[in-house]
């Protein structure tokens, strides 16, 4: 909402409706639209027609309800929270016009340099208030996104938009009657934001690495947030995956500057982390493990054969982390994807069977996850993807994570 009209102009406006006083509600001299003249004795006076206006903003007509028209923004928007047409024309004209007159005196108006409305209010306001402690582990950790990313977002617009994007989608998810209204809010700020962080990534340095790497760790958040897509199961799929890309980048730069070039919020390296609850330890996973390993060593190529193991160790070694007790941060699930060597990857992409039936058993861990608001669907969802490009014989493989994660294969 445009903040800035001055309140010359608001008096000038009201003064040329004829039907408003300065205060903005209705004259005593009109009822239901219609004049109410003082008697007249010797000369009738002719009554000026009411002409109906089938103007109105673009919300109230896609609602198909009536609009008063207010400026700068209608009260149907103003209620609901939605971005109001008028705003945008009132930002256009206060850019385009730098002097208005009113009366006796002129007053200039700046065009403004960020476009403020009370939707981003909202969205800033849910931050700060709900959505920054999804993402912390106790008061260490809401710190660090309540004030430290915020602060960073302040400085960075395209880091604040990641931060309003992600929030739209938390608002979305709590509050689906009006997801509709969210959703479009955070591909809005999503698209946007992008541009400047892929500019941002190709020259990053010591200045911008703390805004580079908060804007990642955003990035990854928000794709996992948008829920579950067709063709999309995290670790391979059918297209381009943005927070593949951008999770493998937090490796990349941390490992080109090091941790140390992270001066001021460094302490987001080390992952503050919603701690789990303790583990299910019904969950027998060493024999399903060890089985693992006889197939992976059975069914693997000599060449990639330690590349494959490699990749076997540091999943048991996550396994270990979380059923055995050593680390209940959440971070420690995806450590088995922040380290995986390219070829790994690849070989998923290509949909070979070995790193396809590894990936299977990551999943059990990526089903912890799910008692969190953005990563609820992934796991069955990830299964469903796997098990559709293997083979019968392999299919086999899977069988345990399929039973843990509850996923019943299509018969």
């Amino acid at each position: 909402m445009q903040l800035n009209t001055p309140p010359s102009v608001r008096s000038a406006q009201a003064d040329s409706s004829g039907t408003e006083n300065h205060s903005g509600v209705p004259s005593p001299n009109l009822v239901h639209g219609e004049s109410i003249e003082k008697p007249v004795t010797e000369k009738s006076v002719q009554r000026r027609a009411h002409r109906k206006s089938h103007s109105g903003c673009k919300q109230c007509k896609r609602r198909h309800i009536k609009c008063d028209e207010r400026k700068p923004e209608c009260s149907n928007c103003r209620r609901r929270h939605t971005r109001c047409d008028y705003l945008s024309a009132v930002a256009s004209s206060s850019a385009n016009t730098p002097d208005c007159e009113s009366n006796d005196s002129a007053v200039s108006i700046p065009a403004p340099s960020f476009d403020l409305s009370v939707p981003d209010i909202e969205l800033m306001y849910h931050w700060t208030t709900c959505t920054c402690y999804s993402l912390a582990a106790g008061n260490k950790g809401a710190t660090y996104w309540k004030q430290d990313v915020t602060e960073i977002g302040l400085g960075n617009r395209y880091v604040l938009r990641l931060i309003l994007a992600f929030t739209a989608l938390h608002l979305a998810y709590s509050r689906p009657t009006r997801r509709e209204e969210y959703a479009p809010r955070a591909d809005e700020h999503y698209a946007a934001a992008m541009p400047v962080l892929t500019a941002e990534l190709s020259h990053i340095n010591q200045d911008n690495c703390d805004a580079v790497l908060i804007a990642v760790q955003l990035v990854v958040f928000l794709n996992w947030a948008q829920g579950p897509r067709p063709g999309e199961y995290l670790a391979f799929g059918t297209g381009h995956s943005d927070w593949l890309t951008m999770f493998r980048g937090i490796r990349t730069t941390v490992e080109t500057l090091g941790s140390g070039a992270f001066s001021r919020h460094g302490s987001g390296l080390r992952a503050r982390g919603k701690p789990l609850p303790p583990a299910d330890p019904s969950i027998e996973y060493q024999q399903a493990l060890d089985e693992l390993r006889e197939y992976v060593t059975y069914n693997s190529l000599p060449s990639s054969l330690p590349i494959s193991l490699h990749s076997l160790d540091i999943l048991i070694e996550c396994y270990n982390n979380r059923y055995c007790g050593n680390n209940s941060e959440y971070h420690v699930i995806f450590a088995w994807l922040y380290r995986m060597r390219e070829e790994f990857l690849e070989a998923m992409q290509r949909h070979d069977a070995v790193p396809l039936v590894i990936y299977a058993h990551f999943v059990v861990l990526l089903y912890e996850l799910e008692r969190f608001w953005y990563m609820k669907g992934w796991s069955t969802h990830v299964l469903s993807g796997i098990w559709e490009v293997l083979r019968d014989e392999d299919r086999i493989s899977i069988r345990w994570p399929c039973a843990v994660v509850g996923w019943l294969p299509p018969t």
